[in-house]
């Protein structure tokens, strides 16, 4: 009995918090101005994505993956933000993608994603860092600045108040 309340609340922290280690925080990445955007990303197509093409927007860049249930729980609320705030914000999803793109480009079309979905790359890495906890999203301002780092899951309302503060 004891063993499955320590299970069942071990559980419900890893839900509450993320993909990662407990307490962890990911380092904001420091940027210059050299780096802003200034990355490529594979979609699950394979087709080569330039973020430098989303200066002068918003960016939610969400780095999440499959299996991650937190993950999953936030998905819906960067549907809505991306339908709600379309030409003003973009919201891109990077999956580690462990399990390969296909398994991706599945999970996508099953979440009905509609905003443009990408294999986390090295290169992306590189300015971001190689975050330790999923999910785990950097709000960009338009100037391709990071603004903020957010790690584990949050509702869309708090996604939506830093939106307001940025257009």
């Amino acid at each position: 009995m004891k063993a499955l309340f320590s299970l069942a609340l071990a559980t419900f922290m890893l839900a509450s918090i993320g993909c990662g280690q407990s307490g962890e925080k990911a380092a904001a990445a420091k940027v210059d101005d050299a780096k802003k955007l200034n990355f490529t990303y594979k979609t699950t197509a394979g087709e080569v994505v330039d973020a430098r093409q989303f200066y002068g927007k918003v960016v939610i860049l969400d780095i999440w993956d499959t299996w991650c249930g937190p993950c999953r729980k936030g998905i819906p609320h960067f549907i809505d933000l991306y339908s709600q705030y379309k030409g003003q914000v973009e919201v891109v999803g990077l999956a580690f993608g462990r399990e390969g793109a296909q398994k991706v480009q599945q999970f996508s079309e099953q979440m009905k994603i509609n905003y443009p979905v990408g294999i986390f790359s090295e290169e992306a890495s590189k300015i971001f860092g190689s975050p330790r906890s999923i999910p785990t999203c950097f709000i960009i301002g338009k100037d391709g600045e990071i603004v903020e780092t957010v790690v584990g899951y949050r509702p869309k309302e708090f996604f939506e108040q830093k939106i307001q503060s940025l257009l």
